[in-house]
């Protein structure tokens, strides 16, 4: 039996009116971007950092205060939790019509962990910063505020209906299953 890509990846809208997983697949990815630039990206330049300038080269005190009193380990533990917590709040405050307002709150932070993350690498090097730390938080707390805006009248004037990511998940492993098995039945 021979299934179509058609039949396999949809559309992006289907008959019932919500949209197909790419949607999902998307702000998958942004999520992810957000993790790794946010959460991995800024915590290990940070460590780098301050590996090279020591913990008085963090501009942050927080940071400063918990590497100081609880040891680098337990700051990128704590950092990870946080960026984890921090990604995951829109998703469990909002509903499934708020798409384009959570992919706006998680591009700001792909944006925030770039900035630190290159911030961090220069410090690390002793050049010469692009932006200052307060400048960067003052440009993560607008492109949070804007993006966020954007993507509410976004979905208010689309009305996005996005499928569960439960729902999407599973037919994905579908697919990948389905794809497997037409490989073993084409190596028979």
């Amino acid at each position: 039996m021979k299934i179509s890509k058609l039949k396999i990846w949809g559309s992006l809208k289907s008959e019932s009116g919500y949209y197909s997983c790419w949607y999902n697949r998307l702000q998958g990815a942004l999520f992810l971007l957000a993790f790794l630039t946010f959460g991995i990206g800024d915590t290990i330049s940070s460590v780098m950092m301050i590996g090279q300038q020591g913990v008085m080269g963090e501009a942050n005190p927080l940071i400063r205060y918990i590497i100081l009193n609880y040891g680098t380990l337990y700051y990128i533990v704590i950092k990870i939790s946080f960026t984890i917590v921090i990604l995951f709040v829109p998703f469990l405050i909002l509903d499934e019509t708020a798409y384009w307002m959570i992919s706006g709150y998680l591009v700001s932070f792909i944006v925030a962990g770039t900035l630190g993350t290159v911030l961090n690498i220069q410090a690390a090097r002793d050049e010469r910063l692009l932006f200052s730390p307060e400048q960067v938080i003052f440009l993560v707390l607008i492109l949070v505020l804007a993006l966020t805006s954007i993507g509410d009248e976004i979905d208010k004037r689309k009305h996005p209906k996005i499928k569960s990511y439960v729902v999407c998940l599973l037919n994905d492993i579908g697919i990948i299953l389905i794809a497997v098995i037409s490989i073993f039945k084409k190596k028979e």
